[in-house]
Protein backbone atom coordinates (compact mmCIF):
# COMPACT_ATOMS: atom_id res chain seq x y z
CA UNK A 1 0.00 0.00 0.00
CA UNK A 2 1.15 3.18 -1.11
CA UNK A 3 1.94 6.05 1.60
CA UNK A 4 -0.70 8.44 1.77
CA UNK A 5 1.12 11.96 1.23
CA UNK A 6 -0.50 13.00 4.24
CA UNK A 7 1.50 15.08 7.40
CA UNK A 8 1.48 12.09 9.56
CA UNK A 9 2.25 9.93 6.37
CA UNK A 10 5.26 11.79 6.17
CA UNK A 11 6.00 11.76 9.84
CA UNK A 12 5.54 7.92 9.67
CA UNK A 13 7.61 7.62 7.05
CA UNK A 14 10.44 9.49 8.87
CA UNK A 15 9.94 7.20 12.42
CA UNK A 16 10.59 4.56 10.04
CA UNK A 17 13.95 5.57 8.52
CA UNK A 18 15.17 7.40 11.30
CA UNK A 19 13.94 5.56 14.31
CA UNK A 20 14.13 7.11 17.96
CA UNK A 21 17.84 6.48 19.40
CA UNK A 22 19.38 5.58 15.87
CA UNK A 23 22.62 7.15 14.73
CA UNK A 24 20.82 8.44 11.31
CA UNK A 25 18.52 10.56 13.54
CA UNK A 26 21.00 11.88 15.84
CA UNK A 27 22.42 12.51 12.62
CA UNK A 28 20.11 14.09 11.16
CA UNK A 29 19.44 15.91 14.70
CA UNK A 30 22.99 17.44 14.11
CA UNK A 31 22.26 18.70 10.35
CA UNK A 32 19.34 20.53 11.73
CA UNK A 33 21.07 22.14 14.21
CA UNK A 34 23.99 23.00 11.63
CA UNK A 35 21.53 24.10 9.05
CA UNK A 36 19.89 26.38 11.30
CA UNK A 37 23.12 28.41 12.58
CA UNK A 38 24.35 28.55 8.98
CA UNK A 39 21.19 30.55 8.12
CA UNK A 40 21.57 32.52 11.14
CA UNK A 41 24.78 33.26 10.29
CA UNK A 42 24.49 34.52 6.53
CA UNK A 43 21.75 36.30 8.21
CA UNK A 44 23.25 38.24 10.66
CA UNK A 45 26.24 39.01 8.84
CA UNK A 46 25.18 42.04 7.01
CA UNK A 47 27.97 42.04 4.50
CA UNK A 48 26.78 38.67 3.07
CA UNK A 49 24.62 39.24 -0.09
CA UNK A 50 22.94 35.60 0.30
CA UNK A 51 19.98 35.99 2.33
CA UNK A 52 18.36 33.92 -0.05
CA UNK A 53 20.65 31.10 1.36
CA UNK A 54 20.61 31.96 4.81
CA UNK A 55 16.99 32.20 4.64
CA UNK A 56 16.43 28.76 2.98
CA UNK A 57 19.38 27.22 5.53
CA UNK A 58 16.96 28.07 8.30
CA UNK A 59 14.00 26.94 6.94
CA UNK A 60 15.27 23.70 5.88
CA UNK A 61 16.75 23.24 9.54
CA UNK A 62 13.94 23.97 11.05
CA UNK A 63 12.13 21.56 9.09
CA UNK A 64 13.93 18.46 10.26
CA UNK A 65 13.13 19.83 13.93
CA UNK A 66 9.71 19.65 13.44
CA UNK A 67 9.76 16.71 11.45
CA UNK A 68 11.63 14.88 14.28
CA UNK A 69 9.27 16.52 16.80
CA UNK A 70 5.92 16.43 15.59
CA UNK A 71 4.80 18.48 18.86
CA UNK A 72 2.48 15.58 20.03
CA UNK A 73 3.08 13.66 23.15
CA UNK A 74 1.66 10.56 20.92
CA UNK A 75 4.36 9.19 18.53
CA UNK A 76 3.75 9.19 14.69
CA UNK A 77 1.77 6.47 13.34
CA UNK A 78 3.59 3.16 11.26
CA UNK A 79 2.92 2.84 8.15
CA UNK A 80 0.10 0.76 7.08
CA UNK A 81 1.04 -2.81 6.83
CA UNK A 82 4.55 -2.31 8.11
CA UNK A 83 5.93 -3.25 11.64
CA UNK A 84 6.77 -0.82 14.28
CA UNK A 85 10.83 -1.09 13.81
CA UNK A 86 12.79 -2.31 16.92
CA UNK A 87 14.11 1.06 18.99
CA UNK A 88 17.64 0.76 19.95
CA UNK A 89 18.17 0.36 23.66
CA UNK A 90 19.58 3.89 24.65
CA UNK A 91 20.24 4.57 28.73
CA UNK A 92 17.47 6.25 30.93
CA UNK A 93 20.02 8.38 32.79
CA UNK A 94 20.93 11.91 31.10
CA UNK A 95 24.05 12.31 29.56
CA UNK A 96 26.29 14.22 31.48
CA UNK A 97 26.40 17.53 29.13
CA UNK A 98 22.52 17.54 29.92
CA UNK A 99 23.48 16.80 33.56
CA UNK A 100 25.60 19.81 33.48
CA UNK A 101 23.50 22.08 31.81
CA UNK A 102 20.71 21.02 34.23
CA UNK A 103 22.82 22.33 36.93
CA UNK A 104 23.33 25.24 36.00
CA UNK A 105 20.17 26.15 35.65
CA UNK A 106 18.89 24.73 38.94
CA UNK A 107 21.71 27.14 40.55
CA UNK A 108 21.12 30.10 38.03
CA UNK A 109 16.72 29.23 39.46
CA UNK A 110 15.87 31.69 37.32
CA UNK A 111 14.69 31.75 33.76
CA UNK A 112 14.41 35.39 33.27
CA UNK A 113 18.48 35.48 34.79
CA UNK A 114 19.44 33.72 31.92
CA UNK A 115 17.61 35.46 29.08
CA UNK A 116 18.60 38.77 30.38
CA UNK A 117 22.37 37.37 30.44
CA UNK A 118 21.77 36.27 26.54
CA UNK A 119 20.95 39.98 25.59
CA UNK A 120 23.53 41.13 27.60
CA UNK A 121 26.14 39.43 25.57
CA UNK A 122 24.69 40.55 22.18
CA UNK A 123 24.52 43.88 23.31
CA UNK A 124 27.99 43.52 24.46
CA UNK A 125 29.24 42.80 21.01
CA UNK A 126 26.57 45.33 19.41
CA UNK A 127 28.35 48.65 21.40
CA UNK A 128 32.00 47.24 21.08
CA UNK A 129 31.67 46.96 17.76
CA UNK A 130 29.79 50.62 16.84
CA UNK A 131 31.00 52.21 19.19
CA UNK A 132 34.00 50.76 20.81
CA UNK A 133 36.05 48.91 17.75
CA UNK A 134 38.52 50.75 15.28
CA UNK A 135 36.70 48.10 13.08
CA UNK A 136 33.15 48.89 13.21
CA UNK A 137 32.09 46.10 11.06
CA UNK A 138 30.74 42.89 12.00
CA UNK A 139 32.88 39.80 11.29
CA UNK A 140 32.66 35.67 12.01
CA UNK A 141 34.06 35.81 15.45
CA UNK A 142 31.20 38.51 16.51
CA UNK A 143 28.37 36.47 14.40
CA UNK A 144 29.72 33.41 16.55
CA UNK A 145 28.77 35.06 19.86
CA UNK A 146 25.84 37.28 19.01
CA UNK A 147 24.41 33.56 17.77
CA UNK A 148 25.72 32.31 21.56
CA UNK A 149 24.14 35.04 23.05
CA UNK A 150 20.82 34.38 21.16
CA UNK A 151 20.70 30.79 22.22
CA UNK A 152 21.28 31.84 25.66
CA UNK A 153 18.53 34.53 25.59
CA UNK A 154 15.90 31.64 23.66
CA UNK A 155 17.25 28.49 25.98
CA UNK A 156 14.79 28.61 28.67
CA UNK A 157 11.76 28.51 26.04
CA UNK A 158 13.40 25.89 23.58
CA UNK A 159 14.98 23.47 26.07
CA UNK A 160 11.82 22.09 27.39
CA UNK A 161 10.54 20.88 23.68
CA UNK A 162 14.04 20.13 22.10
CA UNK A 163 16.18 19.55 25.43
CA UNK A 164 18.60 17.47 23.77
CA UNK A 165 18.95 19.80 20.43
CA UNK A 166 18.76 22.91 22.64
CA UNK A 167 21.68 21.53 25.20
CA UNK A 168 23.56 19.95 22.05
CA UNK A 169 23.52 23.62 19.89
CA UNK A 170 24.34 25.26 23.62
CA UNK A 171 27.58 23.38 24.51
CA UNK A 172 28.40 23.00 20.86
CA UNK A 173 28.13 27.09 20.26
CA UNK A 174 29.80 27.61 24.10
CA UNK A 175 33.01 25.60 22.90
CA UNK A 176 33.24 27.22 19.55
CA UNK A 177 33.62 30.72 21.85
CA UNK A 178 35.39 29.46 24.01
CA UNK A 179 38.31 27.51 21.93
CA UNK A 180 37.80 29.99 18.82
CA UNK A 181 36.82 33.54 20.17
CA UNK A 182 38.08 34.17 23.53
CA UNK A 183 42.00 33.19 22.76
CA UNK A 184 41.68 35.77 19.72
CA UNK A 185 39.59 38.48 21.78
CA UNK A 186 42.57 37.77 24.34
CA UNK A 187 45.14 38.10 22.11
CA UNK A 188 44.04 41.28 20.15
CA UNK A 189 44.03 43.38 23.70
CA UNK A 190 47.92 42.09 23.94
CA UNK A 191 49.26 42.71 20.57
CA UNK A 192 52.77 40.80 20.22
CA UNK A 193 51.89 37.98 22.69
CA UNK A 194 51.78 35.26 19.91
CA UNK A 195 52.33 32.15 20.81
CA UNK A 196 55.92 30.89 20.14
CA UNK A 197 54.17 27.12 19.78
CA UNK A 198 51.70 28.75 17.07
CA UNK A 199 54.33 29.87 15.23
CA UNK A 200 56.09 26.90 15.62
CA UNK A 201 53.32 24.86 14.20
CA UNK A 202 52.26 27.32 11.49
CA UNK A 203 55.84 27.31 10.02
CA UNK A 204 57.03 23.84 10.14
CA UNK A 205 53.37 22.03 10.23
CA UNK A 206 51.64 24.31 7.81
CA UNK A 207 54.07 26.36 5.99
CA UNK A 208 57.04 24.00 4.72
CA UNK A 209 54.40 21.27 3.92
CA UNK A 210 52.90 23.03 2.01
CA UNK A 211 55.84 24.43 -0.21
CA UNK A 212 57.20 21.16 0.09
CA UNK A 213 53.98 19.55 -1.92
CA UNK A 214 53.92 21.99 -4.36
CA UNK A 215 57.57 21.87 -5.45
CA UNK A 216 56.39 17.62 -5.64
CA UNK A 217 53.58 18.15 -7.94
CA UNK A 218 56.08 20.66 -10.17
CA UNK A 219 54.96 24.31 -8.98
CA UNK A 220 58.25 26.03 -7.43
CA UNK A 221 57.38 27.43 -4.09
CA UNK A 222 59.53 28.06 -0.69
CA UNK A 223 58.63 29.28 2.56
CA UNK A 224 60.45 31.29 5.45
CA UNK A 225 58.34 31.92 9.00
CA UNK A 226 54.40 31.88 7.83
CA UNK A 227 55.00 33.23 4.19
CA UNK A 228 55.13 30.48 1.36
CA UNK A 229 56.23 32.26 -2.31
CA UNK A 230 54.73 30.80 -5.07
CA UNK A 231 55.99 31.30 -8.82
CA UNK A 232 52.82 31.25 -10.81
CA UNK A 233 52.41 29.56 -14.43
CA UNK A 234 53.00 33.07 -16.19
CA UNK A 235 55.98 33.54 -14.44
CA UNK A 236 55.09 36.24 -11.87
CA UNK A 237 55.74 35.87 -8.13
CA UNK A 238 53.00 35.78 -4.78
CA UNK A 239 53.96 35.39 -1.08
CA UNK A 240 50.92 34.22 0.21
CA UNK A 241 51.05 34.55 4.35
CA UNK A 242 49.79 31.73 6.44
CA UNK A 243 47.03 33.90 8.74
CA UNK A 244 44.63 31.82 11.43
CA UNK A 245 42.12 31.13 9.34
CA UNK A 246 44.84 29.13 6.58
CA UNK A 247 46.24 27.60 9.77
CA UNK A 248 43.12 25.71 10.45
CA UNK A 249 42.11 27.22 13.43
CA UNK A 250 38.32 27.76 13.13
CA UNK A 251 38.26 23.80 11.35
CA UNK A 252 39.51 22.80 14.14
CA UNK A 253 37.82 24.54 16.65
CA UNK A 254 34.17 23.37 15.28
CA UNK A 255 35.58 20.00 14.86
CA UNK A 256 36.77 19.86 18.64
CA UNK A 257 33.26 21.66 19.81
CA UNK A 258 30.93 19.33 17.46
CA UNK A 259 33.00 16.41 18.93
CA UNK A 260 32.96 17.04 22.62
CA UNK A 261 29.19 18.69 22.59
CA UNK A 262 28.22 15.10 20.84
CA UNK A 263 29.99 13.23 23.36
CA UNK A 264 28.60 15.04 26.21
CA UNK A 265 25.09 15.18 24.83
CA UNK A 266 24.88 12.07 22.82
CA UNK A 267 27.14 9.13 23.51
CA UNK A 268 29.11 8.32 25.86
CA UNK A 269 32.51 6.73 24.76
CA UNK A 270 34.72 4.53 26.57
CA UNK A 271 37.97 6.24 27.36
CA UNK A 272 40.52 4.17 24.61
CA UNK A 273 38.07 5.00 21.83
CA UNK A 274 37.37 8.82 22.98
CA UNK A 275 41.00 9.27 22.61
CA UNK A 276 41.63 6.86 19.45
CA UNK A 277 38.45 9.15 17.69
CA UNK A 278 39.90 12.26 18.96
CA UNK A 279 42.89 12.06 17.54
CA UNK A 280 41.93 10.35 14.39
CA UNK A 281 39.64 13.75 13.75
CA UNK A 282 41.92 16.10 14.69
CA UNK A 283 44.88 14.13 12.07
CA UNK A 284 41.80 13.92 9.24
CA UNK A 285 41.13 17.56 10.12
CA UNK A 286 45.10 18.51 9.90
CA UNK A 287 45.35 16.73 6.67
CA UNK A 288 41.83 18.51 5.30
CA UNK A 289 43.45 21.34 5.60
CA UNK A 290 46.59 20.97 4.23
CA UNK A 291 44.98 19.44 1.32
CA UNK A 292 42.78 23.27 0.87
CA UNK A 293 46.30 24.98 0.88
CA UNK A 294 47.65 23.05 -1.66
CA UNK A 295 44.37 23.28 -3.87
CA UNK A 296 45.00 26.96 -3.45
CA UNK A 297 47.86 27.04 -4.69
CA UNK A 298 47.87 24.86 -7.52
CA UNK A 299 44.63 27.01 -8.58
CA UNK A 300 46.77 30.16 -8.49
CA UNK A 301 49.78 28.42 -10.08
CA UNK A 302 47.31 28.14 -13.09
CA UNK A 303 45.03 30.68 -12.93
CA UNK A 304 46.19 33.35 -11.13
CA UNK A 305 46.05 35.45 -7.98
CA UNK A 306 41.78 36.50 -8.46
CA UNK A 307 41.58 32.71 -9.08
CA UNK A 308 43.55 32.04 -5.76
CA UNK A 309 41.66 34.54 -3.78
CA UNK A 310 38.32 33.34 -4.78
CA UNK A 311 39.20 29.37 -4.09
CA UNK A 312 40.76 30.54 -0.79
CA UNK A 313 37.13 32.00 0.07
CA UNK A 314 34.72 29.39 -0.86
CA UNK A 315 36.18 25.66 -1.35
CA UNK A 316 37.39 25.57 2.11
CA UNK A 317 34.30 25.17 3.48
CA UNK A 318 33.42 22.21 0.85
CA UNK A 319 36.57 20.52 1.58
CA UNK A 320 35.49 20.96 5.56
CA UNK A 321 32.26 19.65 5.44
CA UNK A 322 33.12 16.51 3.00
CA UNK A 323 35.74 15.13 5.56
CA UNK A 324 33.26 16.12 7.98
CA UNK A 325 30.33 13.86 6.99
CA UNK A 326 32.54 11.22 6.37
CA UNK A 327 33.77 11.61 9.81
CA UNK A 328 30.46 11.92 11.41
CA UNK A 329 28.97 9.18 8.83
CA UNK A 330 31.50 6.41 10.29
CA UNK A 331 31.59 7.51 13.72
CA UNK A 332 27.87 7.63 14.25
CA UNK A 333 27.79 3.84 12.64
CA UNK A 334 30.33 2.83 14.68
CA UNK A 335 28.75 3.87 17.57
CA UNK A 336 25.37 2.12 16.34
CA UNK A 337 26.74 -0.88 16.09
CA UNK A 338 28.61 -1.23 19.62
CA UNK A 339 25.67 0.72 21.80
CA UNK A 340 27.92 2.71 23.97
CA UNK A 341 25.25 4.83 25.08
CA UNK A 342 23.99 2.03 27.47
CA UNK A 343 27.91 2.26 29.12
CA UNK A 344 28.70 4.37 31.40
CA UNK A 345 31.16 6.64 31.05
CA UNK A 346 35.05 5.57 30.68
CA UNK A 347 34.05 1.83 30.72
CA UNK A 348 36.77 0.08 28.52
Amino acid sequence: MKMALTWNGILAYVNKLFPEGSSGRKLLQIVSIILIFEGLSVLILFSYQGAGVGLFSLAMGILVLVLLHPGSKEKAPPLPDEKTPIEPKISKEDPPGIKFIDAILKAIGNDYIVMAAGAAIIAVVVIWNIFLSSRPDFGDLDTLTILFGGLVLFFPLLVHKFKVESVFSLMFIGLVVLFLVVPQAVTSLHEGAGSSAGNWYVQYMLAAPFAGILNLVGIHASSSGNIVVLHFHDGTIQALSISAYCAGLYSFSIFLAAFFSFVLVFERLPTRTLVFVLALGLLVAYLGNLFRMVIIGVVGYYRGLEALLWTHENVGWMIFLSWSALFWYFLLGYVSKHSYSSKAPGAD
